[in-house]
């Protein structure tokens, strides 16, 4: 409980009792905070009271607010390296968690002039369009939107499983490794479509990663579009050691 007769304002006191369980790990990182009822029923305070803790922890970045789901602890950003070549499963693996993914759609359509473009094959033949919903533990963490040459991988479609990689795929099956990319990286407002698999507002600051793999003979393997929250990771570059 609170001390109403403290010179500290209640809701100071509550913004350090919930810092304090979250420290203590009464509120787990991910989780969702008590509700605004539940907090004013737990401390015996007002709502203009948690509602003033909760914003200031909000714009303190402790706590995020996701549009019709609440208030959450937020988790630490991962760490991507923006000309890392590695994809999402040897990514996730190496940074200590488990890939986890989960396939919306995949579609064989004619190659549009720019997809032509961009893996340098004939306007209309036929590709393979993969979407999926990539996961950091049950979090969404990105949205992807990837297309393959079937003239380069024929068959693609019939090895598309959530339980295996596609770089695991491309390597096994086509002894297609990635050996470089090109990427793009801008900042967009969230549509629907992104809203829903990401499960956040419409119109939040998503990053927008447009790349294209190619191996090691400069042939284009696949081109993606990834859409990440920015509240959920964050991109480096890093350069080469220069000896002088």
């Amino acid at each position: 409980m609170l001390n109403s007769d403290s010179s500290v304002p209640l809701y100071l006191q509550l913004k350090q009792a919930i810092s304090e369980n979250i420290n203590r790990g009464v509120y787990i990182q991910g989780e969702r905070l008590p509700t605004e009822t539940e907090l004013c029923e737990a401390y015996n305070v007002s709502r203009i009271t948690v509602r003033k803790a909760v914003l200031d922890l909000v714009e303190e970045g402790l706590l995020v607010r996701q549009q019709g789901k609440g208030t959450f602890v937020k988790r630490p950003k991962l760490t991507r390296e923006l000309v890392s070549v590695n994809g999402y499963s040897e990514y996730m693996v190496s940074s200590g968690n488990t890939p986890h993914y989960k396939l919306l759609s995949y579609t064989i359509k004619e190659a549009t002039k720019d997809t032509s473009e961009k893996l340098n094959i004939p306007i209309g033949c036929n590709v393979l369009e993969l979407r999926r919903i990539l996961y950091r533990d049950k979090e969404p963490l990105s949205y992807e939107i990837t297309t393959y040459s079937l003239d380069l991988f024929p068959e693609l479609d019939k090895h598309i499983s959530e339980d295996v990689s596609m770089h695991w795929i491309l390597n096994e099956m086509y002894d297609a490794i990635p050996a470089r990319n090109n990427k793009i990286l801008n900042v967009v407002f969230a549509s629907s479509e992104e809203a829903e698999a990401l499960s956040c507002g419409i119109s939040d600051p998503l990053y927008e990663l447009e790349k294209i793999a190619y191996n090691d003979e400069q042939v284009a393997i696949y081109m993606s579009i990834l859409y990440y929250h920015t509240n959920h990771v964050s991109f480096t570059i890093s350069s080469p050691f220069e000896q002088k």
